[in-house]
């Protein structure tokens, strides 16, 4: 049986009962004014760093961070602008910062949201979310883009942004653990086809062909494997149509079964649709389709799965993701597919709540934005 999932459609509750509705906190943050003078294609526009601090509080507590959404609005920070302007947000910490007062937990990429033209918002089911911890040092990217505008006059746009949280000590009852695990799309810069993969353990007949050869949207920016073969996740897609198909097992790691109760998805103008399919069990998992914006170069919206039930992910099963793009333009367009899983914590334990030394920041020009 295929699963093919509705946006913004939640399924039937299973087995584990959902925690009591808690007061929900919202922390909100404004960006520094972005000047918009030209431009910008994806991950080329202007761009800065918040330092996040969700809860003050004497002494550390758990938190749950539930829900998470953005909004381009003017230099007063009042009224909302064009979405189009919406490159990205992204809510991001430091591994091994959250390895040290999780220790249980999956490893992780440092990323715990990514919002992008298509997708401003994520809500995570009710009972579930990301713990975390009021002294975790977290980092709020935001970004700008202008594919439309040929010379802006006097434009300024910044994001508001608003993180949805609870305290742990106002749940009366468990919340339910997720970890965000990411699977991509590449473009093969070498030999190799099969990301994580050496030559000798790829079967044909369960992988495929693996990912095609392409060119890196920006040269010189690979994403290499920890065999050192190169892909780039971020690829030209010239005029017409095309059909991307990436084996990502290996990036995504599972450590273990467990199911999926939330997935957000990034794509650039011109993606048609995202599927992530269990190539072992020949079923589609999620397949997310894309509304392009009317009149111009952009994308309106694109479908999200979310589920109290969840969907099963198996560590001995081969994942692909399928990216279809139709480029309508006349000139080359870069282009971009992820999937952001969220994914039950088999194995969480509650943190140690003791007081840790601030972890030293990164200097502000070794900062830069990344998807």
């Amino acid at each position: 049986m295929t699963w093919l999932a509705a946006a913004w459609v939640s399924c039937t509750v299973g087995t584990d009962p959902v925690a009591p509705t808690p007061s929900v906190h919202t922390k909100t943050i404004v960006s520094q004014p972005y000047t918009i003078d030209r431009k910008y294609s994806s991950m080329r526009g202007p761009y800065g760093f918040d330092d996040v601090v969700l809860l003050e509080s004497e002494t550390p507590e758990l938190l749950w961070i539930v829900g998470y959404r953005t909004t381009v609005i003017d230099a007063d920070g009042a009224a909302p602008m064009s979405q189009e302007f919406m490159c990205h947000a992204n809510l991001d910490f430091e591994p091994t910062e959250y390895a040290a007062r999780f220790p249980t937990a999956p490893p992780v990429s440092g990323r715990i949201f990514t919002l992008s033209q298509g997708q401003q918002s994520i809500q995570l089911p009710p009972g579930f979310g990301v713990p975390v911890t009021s002294d975790l040092p977290i980092t709020l990217v935001t970004q700008v883009l202008n594919l439309n505008i040929e010379k802006p006059e006097d434009l300024q746009v910044r994001h508001r942004v608003e993180i949805d949280f609870v305290r742990d000590s106002e749940v009366d009852g468990e919340m339910i653990p997720l970890f965000q695990g990411a699977v991509e799309g590449f473009k093969a810069l070498g030999e190799a086809r099969f990301y994580g993969f050496d030559d000798h353990e790829v079967d044909p007949d369960l992988m495929g062909a693996g990912c095609s050869p392409g060119m890196a949207a920006v040269g010189g920016e690979t994403d290499d494997d920890v065999l050192g073969q190169q892909f780039t996740a971020h690829w030209v897609v010239p005029p017409g149509r095309e059909v991307n198909v990436t084996n990502v097992t290996r990036f995504l790691g599972l450590p273990y079964d467990t199911t999926v109760h939330y997935i957000a998805v990034h794509l650039h103008p011109f993606a048609e649709s995202l599927v992530l399919r269990d190539a072992t069990a020949n079923q589609t998992v999620f397949a997310a389709h894309v509304t392009p914006a009317r009149g111009r170069i952009g994308i309106e919206r694109i479908e999200h799965f979310e589920s109290v039930e969840g969907v099963k992910l198996f560590v001995d099963h081969q994942y692909e993701l399928v990216s279809t793009y139709d480029n309508t333009s006349d000139a080359d367009a870069d282009s971009m597919a992820v999937m952001y899983m969220y994914l039950r914590d088999q194995k969480f334990q509650r943190p140690s709540l003791a007081p840790r030394a601030t972890a030293e920041k990164p200097a502000p020009e070794d900062r830069r934005p990344h998807m």
